[in-house]
């Protein structure tokens, strides 16, 4: 009998938003350098210890501790230190968002069939970005606030402060954005920065390799600001729309902004000529004078504003479209 010849059918490769279609010019260099110059000094730190090891401390006192001697496991330990102080501080950064969550279990747990609104749109951007679906908490709480803690798929939690006085578009523009953060793997870091940044001087001390790597970094951490930026409005479609939820919840968390929600949002939507009404003059000002005053927000915006203008933004905008097609969502209104 013949043989019947059997065609290989290629399996058409998935399209997905890669990094490279996002990534904001400079930071994935300027992580790694702030995280080679760290290691770095640590290594020389260890090369030194294992060369001047006996005027340091003498043979005697460090030599055959287990077996292994001091030169090869204290090594290793400065090595690994700036990677341990990572790990630490996330611990102590999350420990009392892991408490609440724990204590409230399932009940603040977005799903299908709890808070399902916000498992809708947490579930849209997901599909679109092709990645797993990460946990979401909604925590009782009137701060405003929005982060992610990592670990597994990332968890992010949100406070029903924020949730309460955004409007569905301006929350879901911040969603994407924490997960812009998780699919550029950039949670452990920037959470340790933060953490650091804000410890008290026992544990700035205790995890000073964290100073190092903040020093060095320089502007690391708005640049990672700027690449979550461009995904979640990849994912949304509207860069007017994320800007609108970066103001409003700068808003929310600075209690001296004295702008109301109102304003906020015809400052935002005007289309008119203010320069004949002088409460329109006298608002923008105010307004103007307060994004700029907040730490880069108004780089963040202008940022957005060049990036959908620029070249590598159409290019990712129109393989944005092709996801969108292949997914069968609906394409966003432009914005």
């Amino acid at each position: 009998m013949a043989r019947k010849s059997r065609r290989r059918r290629k399996k058409k490769e998935e399209l997905k938003l890669k990094l490279t279609d996002y990534q904001f010019p400079g930071e994935k260099n300027g992580y790694w350098t702030a995280i080679g110059i760290t290691l770095g000094l640590f290594i020389w730190a260890g090369v030194m210890a294992f060369v001047f090891r006996a005027s340091l401390f003498g043979e005697k006192q460090w030599s055959g501790l287990g077996g292994i001697g001091w030169p090869i496991w204290a090594t290793v330990v400065i090595v690994v230190f700036p990677w341990l102080a990572i790990l630490a501080a996330n611990i102590l950064a999350t420990r009392h968002s892991a408490a609440d969550i724990k204590q409230v279990g399932r009940q603040a747990k977005v799903m299908p069939n709890n808070y399902p609104e916000l498992h809708r749109v947490l579930a849209d951007h997901v599909k679109l970005a092709g990645m797993k679906l990460p946990n979401m908490y909604l925590l009782q709480d009137e701060a405003p606030y929005i982060y992610t803690i990592p670990g597994g798929p990332g968890t992010i939690v949100v406070s029903t402060g924020l949730r309460d006085d955004l409007e569905e578009d301006d929350l879901s523009a911040l969603i994407a954005h924490e997960i812009g953060h998780i699919n550029s793997h950039h949670v452990r870091t920037t959470l340790a920065i933060n953490y650091i940044t804000n410890a008290n001087p026992i544990f700035k001390v205790l995890l000073f390799p964290l100073l190092m790597i903040k020093l060095f970094a320089g502007g690391w951490m708005d640049l990672a600001n700027f690449t979550a930026d461009r995904f979640a409005v990849l994912l949304t479609g509207d860069a007017a729309g994320l800007n609108k939820a970066l103001v409003k919840m700068a808003v929310l968390a600075d209690k001296q902004a004295d702008i109301t929600p109102e304003e906020l949002r015809t400052y935002l939507e005007s289309s008119s000529d203010i320069s004949t009404d002088a409460a329109q003059m006298e608002r923008q000002f105010r307004i103007g004078t307060f994004i700029s005053s907040q730490p880069n927000l108004g780089e963040r915006i202008e940022e957005m504003r060049e990036f959908i203008k620029s070249d590598e933004g159409k290019t990712a905008f129109e393989k944005m479209d092709e996801i969108r097609r292949q997914a069968g969502a609906a394409q966003p209104a432009s914005g």
